[in-house]
């Protein structure tokens, strides 16, 4: 693996099994969530597949060492968490280099939360994308 700014690593290479988990994530424009997740959050794209119209149908994401999620275009009448009125799930990913990963966000325009402790085994931070969706990125000590 090769390192990155910030002590994060590249990516599972193309083919490797998905973890047992993945979150799946709709998005009312998911190709512009994709470019401010891979800005933000340093995601790499795996795939994009877009509908006959450009718009993103499924696309995957990886981050560090098997970090995968999905996410695609819902129907007409999706309601995701920002028009909701606020967030309906957190997505948790651990990582290394918190203050470096917080800040990286923080710099690509990105309001992040302070840094928290949790149940003094991790330190974590939360982030809200365009969309509502709150992401919960969390090192454990």
């Amino acid at each position: 693996m090769t390192p990155r700014p910030g002590g994060n690593v590249a990516a599972m290479p193309q083919g490797s099994p998905d973890p047992q988990i993945v979150p799946y994530l709709l998005y009312a424009d998911a190709g512009a969530a994709m470019d401010w997740l891979i800005k933000v959050f340093a995601f790499t794209e795996r795939s994009r597949d877009k509908n006959s119209d450009g718009t993103v149908r499924h696309a995957e994401l990886l981050l560090d060492n098997g970090g995968v999620i999905m996410l695609g275009s819902p129907g007409p009448h999706f309601r995701g968490p920002g028009k909701l009125g606020g967030a309906t799930q957190l997505v948790c990913v651990t990582i290394t280099d918190l203050p470096a990963h917080r800040e990286r966000a923080q710099t690509a325009g990105a309001t992040v939360s302070e840094i928290g402790m949790r149940a003094n085994r991790a330190r974590s931070y939360t982030v809200d994308d365009p969309e509502g969706h709150r992401w919960y990125f969390s090192e454990p000590l």
